[in-house]
């Protein structure tokens, strides 16, 4: 949001007491379709990450093993975030799971355990005046800059969840894994997953408060069928990416839903989300 500085505001995270009875994590599986070598393969995912990756690159001489996820890629409002965990080499957060197969509540409670006992963790963003300026794929370059530029500490390897390396434009030319459905596989994957949903989650929802008929609270910014109703009735907001199509012929061609008469300014304390 350009022209206004961001200090971002996060409610009160949930704590394992507020939950009730103990959470029960049960392991599911699912199935996955994969392009292999240009023909399509279904895989079925593991339901626990493990420490596989980690333990191999430890063996062979690394001394510290990044873990890095991306959240928000295929939303049409609010930024795209990049999480960075650490573990020091032995240690992990048990029950930690793939973010998407979480609900909130146990999102809440694993981020806090996960920010605890990480080494050391970090988040980059970009902002859809920034996505739709630089494009998608840059600006995911760039939140995954940010989050290494407030690493207190520079391990040997990054474990990168998918195919492609956005970071590897960093100066510093990280040595990177790349793992496909990695954040099934890698404890490290799943922890900077749940690390960076959590955040951009309770963005959202803090944002859902100045911009109210989208939404996003609920949504988080994804294209919901109440989102999609409120971008017909009254436009896209600041925070949504003019960079999609549809947001893009509604900026151009219906009412802008400007809801306040700047970008918002919301204070945050300190810390490095």
């Amino acid at each position: 949001m350009a022209g206004a500085p961001l200090h971002l505001v996060f409610p009160q995270g949930l704590a394992a007491g507020e939950l009730g009875a103990p959470a029960s994590f049960k392991a599911t599986y699912r199935t996955r379709t994969y392009r292999v070598r240009g023909k399509a393969t279904k895989a079925r995912t593991n339901p626990v990450p493990g420490v596989k990756h980690e333990s191999a690159l430890l063996a062979s001489g690394a001394e510290l093993v990044a873990g890095v996820d991306e959240v928000g890629l295929g939303a049409w409002a609010g930024p795209v975030a990049v999480g960075v965990v650490i573990y020091r080499p032995g240690n992990r957060v048990y029950k930690v799971r793939d973010s998407k197969m979480l609900d909130a509540p146990r999102r809440e409670v694993l981020a806090s355990r996960i920010r605890a006992q990480a080494l050391c963790w970090s988040t980059g963003m970009s902002w859809p005046d920034e996505i739709d300026r630089v494009g998608l794929s840059e600006a995911m370059r760039r939140a995954g800059a940010r989050a290494l530029d407030g690493l207190e500490l520079w391990p040997d390897y990054f474990l990168i969840d998918g195919q492609w390396n956005f970071l590897k434009t960093n100066p510093l030319e990280p040595r990177v894994k790349m793992i496909v459905r990695g954040d099934c596989e890698s404890v490290s994957i799943a922890s900077a997953s749940i690390v960076a949903k959590v955040m951009r989650d309770r963005l959202m929802t803090d944002l859902s408060e100045h911009y109210p008929p989208y939404l996003f609270h609920q949504n988080k910014g994804y294209p919901s069928p109440g989102h999609k109703w409120a971008l017909s009735a009254f436009g896209p907001s600041p925070i949504h990416r003019r960079l999609f199509a549809p947001v893009r012929k509604l900026a151009v061609e219906g009412t802008e839903g400007r809801l306040l008469p700047r970008a918002v300014t919301i204070k945050v304390p300190g810390g490095n989300e």
